[in-house]
């Protein structure tokens, strides 16, 4: 485990280092959330391309993700033992790499392959990021720079998503790419010259298994274990929606265009507004039932796009963000609060799971779209919000825990 000398003075919000940190990895966040989302929008477009099935198209959003675990662990455990910048730089290389490389690929099983190598590198920044605010910044800073990199994160999900859906539309998917990686360079290399050196990391000294089987008595624990759970449902149910939901509004009665169908995703920017205010409430009512009405929330405007009606189907999907983010903050939330040691390790066990629910809400949910389309999608919500609601209400805390909380929106 990495500490920090008692004489570490980090930056505070005062400090010009502070914001040079909180920009680059902001950039870094904008960089790899809208590499890993873009091709979401896509989907019906390589189906046709390609000649593919729904599923089989959605493997350029799940293999990328199911490459992201080894990467978060693998990354992850090299950024604590020796060094955090360098793990972010290189990876960023590597994703910038692949963003040039694919606009030029005319075989979908190389795209795919392509979108693996990419998906391990994209775990850099998420498996680095908060560990280096942690050892360089203030801890009374810390939670501002934490907000400007969550806040980065969905931005890079927005942005991913809606340009080059809207791009696609008006001129091809290479086209939108290589503007794609002409944005990536130009975030690169802010981040390259922004991210201020590490000061006070310190490798760690112990020994590796001593350090893993730290990290692996986190899966012996029944309330983590049931978060982790949680965690990876409630993707399963997001990721699920927004990946079949351009094949669903492409068809009668709504019959969209990809650029009007990719202006779906600004209901990402409730991502960006509802950890902070779920985070205040939680503070007052507990994190159970904060979570709990993020549940209602999501399942509820789940619901809502069943109707026909297009005004409908977007505040449904506004309630499936405010629902989701308030759910999973809440849900990290009391991963942090419940575990008594290596939280690290407890947060990037529900990381995992949480990335492993977007692999399975990717292609998993396809057999589903394949034979019952969107009524298909939206049963395997009402089999799961019962589970969740049933660990929901068994394990998660009812402690008002402030750092948790803190820890959640990260």
């Amino acid at each position: 485990m990495t500490k920090q000398p008692v004489n570490n003075k980090g930056y505070t919000s005062k400090d010009s280092g502070f914001w040079r940190a909180a920009g680059s990895l902001g950039c870094g966040a904008l960089l790899i959330f809208s590499a890993l989302y873009a091709f979401q929008p896509l989907l019906p477009v390589f189906a046709t391309e390609f000649n593919l099935t729904a599923t089989t198209s959605s493997l350029l959003m799940s293999t990328p993700v199911i490459t992201m675990i080894p990467g978060l662990l693998v990354l992850g455990f090299i950024s604590d033992r020796y060094g955090r910048t360098a793990v972010m730089k290189v990876s960023l290389l590597f994703v910038l790499a692949t963003l040039f490389t694919m606009p030029f690929v005319e075989s979908f099983v190389l795209l795919v392959v392509i979108r693996c190598i990419e998906g391990f590198f994209l775990a850099g920044i998420p498996a680095a990021a908060m560990g280096y605010l942690a050892d360089e910044v203030d801890p009374s800073s810390v939670g501002l720079a934490t907000s400007i990199f969550i806040g980065s994160n969905a931005m890079g999900g927005l942005s991913g998503r809606v340009v080059t859906g809207y791009l696609t539309d008006l001129y091809s998917w290479e086209i939108s790419f290589l503007v794609l990686a002409a944005f990536a360079l130009v975030a690169t290399l802010f981040f390259y010259w922004l991210l201020p050196a590490s000061r006070f990391f310190e490798g760690g000294s112990g020994g590796v298994i001593k350090d893993i089987k730290g990290m692996l008595i986190h899966l012996t624990d029944r309330r983590l274990l049931a978060l982790f759970t949680v965690g990876f449902l409630i993707q399963v149910i997001f990721t699920g929606i927004w990946t079949y939901l351009p094949f669903y509004l492409e068809q009668d009665p709504y019959a969209l265009s990809l650029k009007w169908i990719s202006l779906t995703y600004f209901a990402y920017i409730l991502g960006v507004i509802s950890p902070p205010v779920a985070g205040r409430l939680s503070s007052e009512i507990g994190l159970r039932r904060t979570m709990m009405a993020g549940l209602f929330i999501l399942a509820g405007g789940a619901l809502l796009t069943l109707n026909n009606g297009y005004t409908l189907v977007m505040i449904g999907l506004c309630a499936v963000c405010t629902g989701f983010f308030i759910s999973h903050s809440m849900a990290s939330a009391s991963v942090a609060s419940t575990a008594e040691h290596h939280k690290s390790g407890a947060s990037s066990f529900y990381l995992i799971s949480y990335y492993a629910g977007v692999a399975a809400g990717s292609s998993g949910v396809g057999v589903l779209w394949d034979h019952l389309g969107w009524v298909g999608v939206m049963s395997l919500l009402i089999l799961i919000v019962p589970l969740l609601i049933l660990f929901t209400n068994k394990r998660v805390s009812k402690r008002h825990n402030r750092y948790a909380i803190e820890e959640g929106l990260k």
